[in-house]
């Protein structure tokens, strides 16, 4: 019984061709989901809880990639980041901001504060 079960198990480890296709990836909130999060008008209720999300979200971004990605070198940044992003991810053309929102975030804390270059 114990080459049975050996070949079951062997069996049970071949990837199948589902199983090799890696799933695709499904961005947990978009450019455009986290510009209307940011951007839209205070409302003290459902509009004012998106906005602390997004804002919870841009700073999860800005923390795990600090120093790597972008690079404040000890200067000050404003309290105020999380609208200068969503502001500057506003000016993008809408196609781009289909994408992933984390992306997109990067690539306006690296043009604001690059690693490499002196500030």
């Amino acid at each position: 019984m114990r080459p049975v079960m050996a070949a079951i198990l062997a069996l049970a480890l071949v990837p199948t061709d589902a199983a090799q296709a890696a799933p695709q990836y499904r961005a947990h909130m978009t450019g455009e989901q986290l510009v209307r999060d940011m951007l839209a008008a205070p409302d003290g209720g459902l509009n004012s809880m998106r906005r602390e999300r997004a804002m919870g979200y841009i700073e999860g971004v800005m923390d795990a990639a600090a120093g790597q990605r972008w690079c404040p070198r000890g200067n000050a940044v404003p309290h105020e980041l999380d609208y200068v992003v969503a502001e500057e991810m506003h000016s993008l053309p809408p196609a781009q901001l289909k994408g992933d929102a984390a992306t997109l975030v990067l690539a306006v804390l690296a043009k604001l504060y690059p690693c490499g270059a002196r500030r």
